[in-house]
Protein backbone atom coordinates (compact mmCIF):
# COMPACT_ATOMS: atom_id res chain seq x y z
CA UNK A 1 0.00 0.00 0.00
CA UNK A 2 3.28 2.23 0.96
CA UNK A 3 4.41 1.31 -2.35
CA UNK A 4 1.52 1.93 -4.61
CA UNK A 5 0.70 5.57 -2.65
CA UNK A 6 4.03 6.62 -3.26
CA UNK A 7 3.74 5.68 -7.15
CA UNK A 8 1.10 7.04 -7.69
CA UNK A 9 2.20 10.22 -5.81
CA UNK A 10 5.33 10.40 -8.11
CA UNK A 11 3.30 9.89 -11.49
CA UNK A 12 0.78 12.70 -10.13
CA UNK A 13 3.56 15.07 -9.39
CA UNK A 14 6.35 14.12 -11.49
CA UNK A 15 8.39 14.65 -8.60
CA UNK A 16 10.61 12.06 -6.52
CA UNK A 17 11.14 12.24 -2.67
CA UNK A 18 14.71 13.28 -2.01
CA UNK A 19 16.10 12.09 1.25
CA UNK A 20 19.32 13.20 2.69
CA UNK A 21 21.10 11.73 6.24
CA UNK A 22 22.74 14.18 8.43
CA UNK A 23 25.48 12.64 10.43
CA UNK A 24 26.01 14.24 13.63
CA UNK A 25 28.90 12.42 14.95
CA UNK A 26 32.41 12.38 13.85
CA UNK A 27 33.10 8.30 12.42
CA UNK A 28 36.72 8.98 15.09
CA UNK A 29 33.73 9.15 17.83
CA UNK A 30 32.72 5.99 16.26
CA UNK A 31 36.23 4.50 16.77
CA UNK A 32 36.70 5.22 20.16
CA UNK A 33 32.93 4.01 20.85
CA UNK A 34 33.89 0.49 19.55
CA UNK A 35 36.66 0.10 21.50
CA UNK A 36 34.70 1.34 24.22
CA UNK A 37 31.94 -1.49 23.91
CA UNK A 38 35.21 -4.35 23.56
CA UNK A 39 37.25 -2.79 26.97
CA UNK A 40 34.33 -2.69 28.60
CA UNK A 41 32.50 -6.01 28.26
CA UNK A 42 35.65 -7.47 28.18
CA UNK A 43 36.25 -6.09 31.60
CA UNK A 44 32.84 -6.63 32.96
CA UNK A 45 32.93 -9.97 31.44
CA UNK A 46 36.08 -10.80 33.91
CA UNK A 47 34.63 -9.07 36.93
CA UNK A 48 30.86 -10.95 36.35
CA UNK A 49 32.09 -14.02 34.42
CA UNK A 50 28.56 -13.63 32.60
CA UNK A 51 28.77 -12.81 28.69
CA UNK A 52 25.32 -11.29 27.87
CA UNK A 53 25.09 -8.47 31.06
CA UNK A 54 28.78 -7.86 29.93
CA UNK A 55 28.21 -7.09 26.30
CA UNK A 56 25.04 -4.86 26.87
CA UNK A 57 27.44 -3.12 28.98
CA UNK A 58 29.07 -2.84 26.10
CA UNK A 59 26.81 -1.42 23.83
CA UNK A 60 25.80 0.93 26.42
CA UNK A 61 30.02 1.99 27.01
CA UNK A 62 29.86 2.33 23.08
CA UNK A 63 27.24 5.11 23.11
CA UNK A 64 29.33 7.16 25.31
CA UNK A 65 31.85 9.10 23.31
CA UNK A 66 29.20 9.12 20.62
CA UNK A 67 26.62 11.06 23.01
CA UNK A 68 30.15 13.07 24.17
CA UNK A 69 31.04 14.42 20.71
CA UNK A 70 26.93 15.24 19.75
CA UNK A 71 27.06 17.36 23.06
CA UNK A 72 30.62 18.70 22.13
CA UNK A 73 29.28 19.51 18.70
CA UNK A 74 26.08 21.22 20.01
CA UNK A 75 27.76 23.41 22.72
CA UNK A 76 30.32 24.71 20.14
CA UNK A 77 26.53 25.64 17.80
CA UNK A 78 25.23 27.21 20.62
CA UNK A 79 28.48 29.34 21.23
CA UNK A 80 28.27 30.45 17.71
CA UNK A 81 24.45 31.04 18.26
CA UNK A 82 25.25 33.06 20.86
CA UNK A 83 27.50 35.74 19.55
CA UNK A 84 25.14 37.19 16.83
CA UNK A 85 23.26 39.97 19.29
CA UNK A 86 26.34 41.30 19.98
CA UNK A 87 27.80 41.01 16.40
CA UNK A 88 24.27 42.96 15.05
CA UNK A 89 24.24 45.84 17.65
CA UNK A 90 27.99 46.35 16.60
CA UNK A 91 26.53 46.37 12.52
CA UNK A 92 23.65 48.86 13.53
CA UNK A 93 26.25 51.53 15.35
CA UNK A 94 28.68 51.31 12.02
CA UNK A 95 25.54 51.83 10.02
CA UNK A 96 24.75 54.53 12.23
CA UNK A 97 28.39 55.87 11.71
CA UNK A 98 27.79 55.88 8.84
CA UNK A 99 29.58 52.61 7.33
CA UNK A 100 28.40 50.47 4.87
CA UNK A 101 26.87 47.26 5.13
CA UNK A 102 29.03 44.93 3.92
CA UNK A 103 31.72 47.41 6.13
CA UNK A 104 29.73 47.16 9.20
CA UNK A 105 29.45 43.19 9.19
CA UNK A 106 33.60 43.23 8.53
CA UNK A 107 34.47 45.12 11.41
CA UNK A 108 31.30 43.47 13.84
CA UNK A 109 33.25 40.52 12.91
CA UNK A 110 36.35 41.84 13.70
CA UNK A 111 35.48 43.31 16.93
CA UNK A 112 33.46 40.21 18.38
CA UNK A 113 35.90 37.61 17.77
CA UNK A 114 34.96 33.92 18.59
CA UNK A 115 33.25 31.94 15.64
CA UNK A 116 32.56 34.81 13.59
CA UNK A 117 36.53 36.43 13.80
CA UNK A 118 37.55 33.91 11.27
CA UNK A 119 35.27 35.75 8.34
CA UNK A 120 35.82 39.17 8.09
CA UNK A 121 38.92 38.96 5.77
CA UNK A 122 36.96 36.14 3.85
CA UNK A 123 34.24 38.84 3.18
CA UNK A 124 36.03 41.64 2.82
CA UNK A 125 38.17 39.32 -0.13
CA UNK A 126 34.94 38.41 -1.38
CA UNK A 127 33.41 41.17 -1.89
CA UNK A 128 36.67 43.34 -3.23
CA UNK A 129 37.96 40.21 -5.82
CA UNK A 130 35.28 37.67 -5.46
CA UNK A 131 31.60 37.80 -6.65
CA UNK A 132 30.19 40.17 -4.20
CA UNK A 133 28.87 40.48 -0.46
CA UNK A 134 25.84 37.86 -1.56
CA UNK A 135 27.82 35.27 -2.16
CA UNK A 136 29.95 35.61 0.61
CA UNK A 137 27.00 35.67 2.88
CA UNK A 138 25.85 32.28 1.31
CA UNK A 139 29.65 31.06 1.29
CA UNK A 140 29.69 32.00 5.46
CA UNK A 141 26.21 30.47 6.08
CA UNK A 142 27.44 27.07 4.70
CA UNK A 143 30.31 27.11 6.86
CA UNK A 144 28.63 28.10 9.76
CA UNK A 145 25.79 26.06 9.09
CA UNK A 146 23.28 26.90 12.20
CA UNK A 147 19.79 28.22 12.44
CA UNK A 148 20.14 31.43 13.63
CA UNK A 149 22.70 32.11 10.57
CA UNK A 150 20.81 31.00 7.85
CA UNK A 151 18.05 33.75 9.72
CA UNK A 152 20.66 36.52 10.08
CA UNK A 153 22.48 36.57 6.78
CA UNK A 154 19.83 35.71 4.62
CA UNK A 155 18.16 38.70 6.53
CA UNK A 156 21.12 40.49 5.29
CA UNK A 157 21.33 39.51 2.23
CA UNK A 158 17.94 41.03 1.85
CA UNK A 159 18.88 44.13 3.49
CA UNK A 160 21.79 44.54 0.99
CA UNK A 161 19.42 44.73 -1.56
CA UNK A 162 17.07 46.77 -0.28
CA UNK A 163 19.30 49.57 1.26
CA UNK A 164 18.26 52.96 2.25
CA UNK A 165 17.44 53.97 6.03
CA UNK A 166 15.73 51.15 6.62
CA UNK A 167 18.67 48.91 7.11
CA UNK A 168 18.92 50.12 10.60
CA UNK A 169 15.36 49.08 11.88
CA UNK A 170 16.10 45.78 9.92
CA UNK A 171 19.31 45.45 11.81
CA UNK A 172 17.40 46.62 15.02
CA UNK A 173 14.19 44.09 14.82
CA UNK A 174 16.23 41.10 13.86
CA UNK A 175 19.00 41.39 16.59
CA UNK A 176 15.99 41.60 19.04
CA UNK A 177 13.85 38.65 17.61
CA UNK A 178 17.51 36.72 17.28
CA UNK A 179 18.04 37.69 21.50
CA UNK A 180 14.70 36.81 22.96
CA UNK A 181 14.87 33.29 20.45
CA UNK A 182 18.66 32.80 22.50
CA UNK A 183 16.97 34.09 25.87
CA UNK A 184 14.18 31.78 25.85
CA UNK A 185 16.22 28.94 24.82
CA UNK A 186 18.70 29.52 27.73
CA UNK A 187 15.82 29.75 29.96
CA UNK A 188 14.29 26.61 28.64
CA UNK A 189 17.65 24.62 28.89
CA UNK A 190 18.17 26.03 32.86
CA UNK A 191 14.79 25.11 33.59
CA UNK A 192 15.32 21.10 32.39
CA UNK A 193 18.62 20.54 33.38
CA UNK A 194 16.82 18.55 36.77
CA UNK A 195 14.59 16.17 34.10
CA UNK A 196 18.18 15.60 31.81
CA UNK A 197 19.93 14.57 35.07
CA UNK A 198 17.25 12.26 35.97
CA UNK A 199 17.34 10.84 32.96
CA UNK A 200 20.89 10.05 33.45
CA UNK A 201 20.31 8.66 36.85
CA UNK A 202 17.34 6.35 35.35
CA UNK A 203 19.50 4.87 32.18
CA UNK A 204 22.64 4.24 34.86
CA UNK A 205 21.08 2.54 38.01
CA UNK A 206 19.24 -0.59 36.74
CA UNK A 207 22.59 -1.76 35.62
CA UNK A 208 24.57 -0.70 38.55
CA UNK A 209 22.12 -2.80 40.81
CA UNK A 210 22.61 -5.44 37.46
CA UNK A 211 26.34 -5.46 38.35
CA UNK A 212 25.95 -5.09 42.26
CA UNK A 213 23.76 -7.98 41.87
CA UNK A 214 25.69 -10.62 39.79
CA UNK A 215 29.21 -9.71 42.12
CA UNK A 216 27.56 -10.39 44.93
CA UNK A 217 25.10 -13.13 43.66
CA UNK A 218 27.07 -16.07 41.60
CA UNK A 219 23.83 -17.85 41.25
CA UNK A 220 22.75 -14.63 39.60
CA UNK A 221 25.63 -14.78 37.41
CA UNK A 222 24.49 -18.62 36.13
CA UNK A 223 20.62 -17.52 35.22
CA UNK A 224 21.58 -14.35 33.22
CA UNK A 225 23.55 -17.07 31.21
CA UNK A 226 20.09 -18.62 30.42
CA UNK A 227 17.74 -17.83 27.45
CA UNK A 228 15.59 -16.52 30.06
CA UNK A 229 18.10 -14.12 31.65
CA UNK A 230 19.34 -12.75 28.23
CA UNK A 231 15.83 -11.98 27.43
CA UNK A 232 15.31 -10.04 30.43
CA UNK A 233 18.47 -8.35 29.96
CA UNK A 234 17.68 -7.54 26.45
CA UNK A 235 14.19 -5.83 27.37
CA UNK A 236 15.79 -4.34 29.96
CA UNK A 237 18.51 -2.57 27.66
CA UNK A 238 15.54 -1.42 25.26
CA UNK A 239 13.40 -0.35 28.35
CA UNK A 240 16.00 1.90 29.80
CA UNK A 241 17.47 3.20 26.03
CA UNK A 242 13.90 4.24 25.01
CA UNK A 243 13.50 6.04 28.38
CA UNK A 244 16.00 7.82 28.17
CA UNK A 245 15.82 8.67 24.74
CA UNK A 246 12.16 9.49 25.55
CA UNK A 247 13.05 12.08 28.57
CA UNK A 248 15.50 13.90 26.72
CA UNK A 249 13.60 14.40 23.73
CA UNK A 250 10.88 15.61 26.21
CA UNK A 251 13.01 18.39 27.74
CA UNK A 252 14.63 19.76 24.61
CA UNK A 253 13.10 22.27 22.94
CA UNK A 254 12.23 21.99 19.37
CA UNK A 255 15.06 23.26 16.68
CA UNK A 256 14.37 25.94 14.64
CA UNK A 257 13.88 24.95 10.87
CA UNK A 258 17.38 25.64 8.67
CA UNK A 259 16.63 28.16 5.80
CA UNK A 260 17.94 27.51 1.95
CA UNK A 261 19.97 24.59 2.89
Amino acid sequence: MILAASSAWVLVTSRTPAFSIRVSFSWRSVAVGVVAAFGTAFVMYGFLGTVVPAVALGVLAASVPVAIDHARRKSSVRRQMEVWPDALAHMRASISAGLTLPDSLIDACRRVGGPLGAYGDEIRTEVAFGGGFAPALTSMRGTLDDPVSDRVLATLVVANRVGGHRVGDVLSSLQGSVADDLRLRRAHDAALTEQRWTAGVALIAPWALLVISIATNPQAAYAFDTPEGAMVVGIGFVATGAGWLLARRSARLSEPPRLFR
